[in-house]
């Protein structure tokens, strides 16, 4: 069991960076990434999966942030070009034009150079009161590279006086090498050797690393328009990579990414905090705080938020399509300029802006604003076109697996078994279904049928309308959800007759009005599957409306008019008049069943207009005129 004093421990706040690493720089393990680099063979951006550190990645990115910082400092001793010069072998140095005062520091008893690159929580940016542009925060920066370093240096001049010292053992040794002396000059320089150990799986700067680095300083010219910067790699054979980075304008550096945005094609705004590009299509953020690379956070919400609400609006009322805000986010590329007065971050890594939008200013007037002919603008681009067209493509593919679903289900057993009379024929070609109004066609059928050749369904009357319903309303229908799975339909599909249960399908509903009105349900029902008309596979059983009978001599009559023109030569005869199906006699079932009159039925865009007029929602006028016609 271990002691108290081993259990419960102190440790400085040194140590305590270099064991608990994570939550000052990152990772210390090599990862795989995707991400933007300079491809120097097409002097272009590319997304490439590199390789890298993203611990030792924060290393150089404090350096550089701190280039930043001084760049956009008023009193920053004229600092215009920067120099990153690094081997193989992990040996930095940085050297930019700025400088930093060398004088003593009362308080702490230390040229201020010792005092903001050897002890922690020291810096320029503690007063809140006033507003700053830079990304410094904790004070911590350029002492996390020392700490990470086997040997740390700063050499810096202030036009009156230098300053040298050093540091080695990850900060915890100061060398006897302090030297201050007269200069004339201005200028701050870095230099440091990495300390693999603190490291996993890397012990020196590999080509992917190296590609890294060279993005970051292109990124820190392009927003930092003016400020100029030299690259130089090297290993012990000599120089492997240089380059020099300078832009006049953000739009020059938005050009090198021309394989994933037209820059003439990208919809953009300035104001005095902020500058924002839009491009349609691509889903990129590329953003910068106050001149370093921070592409998530508040900023960039607060421009996508208003952007994706105003496009949703639109196609909700112009399209009617209710895409929401949160699906137009990703169909439009945004880089942006922000300066924000004294950013907080959600770490060390500074890798997401968490400053709340009304903080952006430290001016008690201010409101966070993006002009309405920016908005307009994006409401009458492409990225409007892109979202629609995105949200037909998911709706058919979310139809797709209902599709697949419901195909499943009508595979099942039907529900109403007990209406269902089979035959026995397994030859699908000879096999009828017929489709009765409901019970009390049962017993006829099963008296007058084949039934090695005619099965029969049995309704409830009429049917659903399935005029504007969606598959899944359908087979939530117990009768067609039925009649599905028995002829072996399937969604979304073009159903082959080879394919189906049954050769024929047969209307057989009672000639009246009722019976007229359940065949039309049911025609505009099998409408959904088209390809049973082009098969001709759909048809109606005429039965007779009215019989004259004498002896063994039986007459039908299919209309009145047939009936009116023979009536003078019916005396004699007796008369009935056939209700339904279920008042015929067994002869006339069995004349029905084994010598039919099919009609058949056909699709063309008559019958497709015939239907909608009929059955078609909002179509009540149009139907009220059809029926007094007929009635006059």
């Amino acid at each position: 069991m271990k002691k108290i004093e081993e259990k419960y421990q102190q440790v400085s706040e040194l140590d305590h960076v270099l064991l608990r690493n994570g939550m000052y720089i990152g990772s210390v393990r090599e990862e795989l990434k995707n991400m933007f680099v300079y491809d120097i063979d097409d002097a272009k951006m590319i997304m490439s999966e590199m390789s890298y550190t993203p611990g030792l990645l924060k290393l150089i990115d404090e350096i550089i942030s701190n280039i930043a910082d001084e760049y956009r400092r008023k009193d920053n001793m004229g600092l215009t070009k920067a120099e990153i010069e690094f081997t193989r072998s992990g040996h930095f140095r940085i050297k930019d034009n700025g400088g930093i005062p060398v004088v003593k520091h009362k308080t702490a008893n230390m040229y201020v150079p010792a005092f903001i690159f050897s002890s922690l929580r020291t810096g320029s940016n503690y007063d809140d009161t006033e507003a700053r542009d830079g990304i410094g925060t904790n004070g911590l920066g350029c002492k996390i590279c020392n700490i990470f370093s086997k040997y740390f240096s700063v050499y810096t001049a202030d036009t009156r006086k230098s300053y040298f010292g050093s540091w080695s053992n990850n900060m915890k040794t100061k060398n006897d090498d302090e030297k201050v002396q007269a200069s004339c000059d201005h200028f701050t320089e870095f230099q440091f050797d990495i300390d693999w150990s603190r490291f996993e799986d890397v012990n020196e700067v590999t080509d992917d690393f190296a590609t890294i680095i060279e993005k970051r300083i292109i990124d820190l010219c392009a927003a930092n328009p003016g400020l100029s910067a030299k690259y130089i790699f090297k290993d012990d054979n000599g120089i492997i990579r240089k380059s020099e980075w300078n832009f006049k304008t953000f739009e020059e550096y938005i050009e090198l990414y021309s394989d994933y945005i037209d820059q003439e094609n990208c919809i953009s705004f300035k104001d005095k905090q902020k500058l924002v590009w839009i491009y349609p299509d691509g889903g990129l953020n590329i953003g910068f705080v106050n001149g370093a690379e921070c592409s998530k956070g508040t900023h960039i919400k607060a421009i996508r938020d208003e952007i994706n609400k105003a496009i949703a609006t639109q196609i909700l009322q112009k399209n009617k399509l209710d895409v929401g805000p949160r699906n137009v986010d990703g169909k439009y590329t945004m880089f942006c300029i922000y300066h924000v007065a004294n950013p907080a971050f959600n770490s060390q890594t500074k890798e997401e802006l968490t400053t709340p939008v009304e903080r952006f200013s430290m001016d008690p007037d201010y409101k966070f604003s993006i002009p309405d002919k920016f908005i307009k603008e994006c409401c009458k681009s492409e990225i409007v076109n892109i979202v629609i067209d995105w949200y037909k493509q998911k709706v058919e593919v979310e139809d797709q697996k209902t599709l697949r679903k419901l195909n499943k289900q009508a595979k099942t057993k039907i529900r109403n078994s007990d209406k269902f009379i089979d035959a026995n024929t397994k030859v699908r070609k000879d096999r009828e279904l017929w489709i009765f109004e409901g019970d009390s066609a049962r017993a006829g059928f099963r008296s007058a049928r084949n039934p090695q050749t005619q099965a029969a369904y049995m309704l409830r009357g009429k049917i659903l309308n399935v005029n504007g319903l969606g598959p899944t309303k359908v087979m939530a229908n117990q009768e067609l959800s039925d009649l599905i799975t028995i002829i072996g339909l399937q969604w979304g599909e073009k159903n082959k007759p080879d394919d189906l249960n049954f050769g024929k399908i047969v209307v057989c509903s009672d000639a009246d009005a009722d019976g007229s009105a359940i065949c039309g349900l049911l025609l505009n029902f099998l409408n959904l599957f088209p390809e049973l008309y082009e098969n001709k596979m759909v048809c109606r059983s005429i039965s007779p409306i009215i019989t004259a009978e004498k002896g063994a001599e039986l007459k039908k009559f299919y209309t009145l008019a047939d009936y009116k023109k023979e009536e003078p030569k019916l005396k004699g005869y007796k008369i009935t008049y056939l209700k339904g199906l279920g008042t015929q006699t067994n002869r006339l079932y069995k004349e029905m069943m084994q010598n039919p009159i099919f009609h058949y039925f056909v699709k063309d865009d008559l019958a497709d207009l015939s239907l909608r007029s009929w059955f078609g929602k909002g179509n009540a006028s149009e139907r009220k005129t059809m029926l007094k016609n007929d009635v006059e």
